[in-house]
């Protein structure tokens, strides 16, 4: 299992959201590139930039940021935050990003995101999803900073966009983003057992180091860490032991 720093944007500074709340905000004492640099030396190969900015209110808020880190430091840099158009991913991708977050739109119209697939190829982008358990014992992928519920459960969601030729899925459960309650392992576990080939990225909930040993078990092939990294409730040792 790979470990993948995350860095949060908004107003050029690093921040956290709790449950994605941008009123429950918490702001880091951290210059992006500073500490893009930081998780580079300590053995990272993948970083994870959103621009919260962007993701709020569309364009390309924090995207010189973003640019600055592709072309400053040898790290790869998959992005996401504001995709509203295929012109958002290329100029994502222009400024240096390896791959693109597509969040809300993968919920509102995964047909379109399939063309994009087809047309940008399947390393280029991600399916970031970000979900709520319903009452029938499924997942409900949410759009919109979570305001929006998905016409697809996550399954029939996934097995449309996999068709596609989806390689790559960032899955949150948005229960547990920046709460230190610990990974969906239940998710987590559903999605490897159904999608096998997919590249599934673990977020929200990591802690510790226990959180991180319960995400490889479930068989995810990475894992991103934002705000226990930032509070050292995950060292930057971790960073070299897991990524790979």
């Amino acid at each position: 299992m790979q470990l993948i720093p995350a860095i949060d944007l908004r107003r050029g500074g690093v921040v956290r959201l709790e449950q994605g709340d941008y009123d429950r905000e918490i702001n880091y004492d951290n210059d992006p590139i500073t500490l893009a640099s930081k998780y580079q030396n300590a053995g990272a190969s993948l970083i994870h930039i959103v621009d919260l900015d962007s993701a709020r209110d569309g364009g390309d808020a924090n995207l010189e940021i973003i640019q600055r880190i592709c072309s400053e430091l040898s790290i790869d840099v998959q992005t996401g935050g504001g995709v509203r158009a295929l012109a958002d991913v290329e100029a994502r991708l222009e400024a240096g990003a390896r791959r693109v977050v597509i969040g809300s739109l993968c919920v509102r119209d995964p047909d379109l995101v399939a063309e994009w697939l087809g047309d940008l190829g399947p390393d280029a982008i991600v399916a970031g999803l970000d979900v709520a358990p319903n009452t029938a014992g499924g997942w409900v992928p949410k759009a919109a900073g979570w305001t929006e519920s998905g016409h697809l459960e996550l399954f029939a969601l996934l097995e449309k966009l996999q068709n596609a030729g989806l390689r790559h899925l960032l899955c949150t459960d948005i229960e547990r983003d920046g709460m230190f309650s610990g990974p969906s392992v239940e998710l987590y576990q559903s999605i490897v057992n159904r999608f096998p080939a997919v590249q599934l990225q673990a977020s929200g909930g990591i802690s510790d180091d226990a959180d991180l040993h319960a995400a490889e078990r479930t068989g995810v092939a990475a894992c991103i860490v934002g705000r226990a990294l930032l509070e050292s409730r995950v060292s930057l040792n971790a960073i070299r032991q897991w990524s790979r």
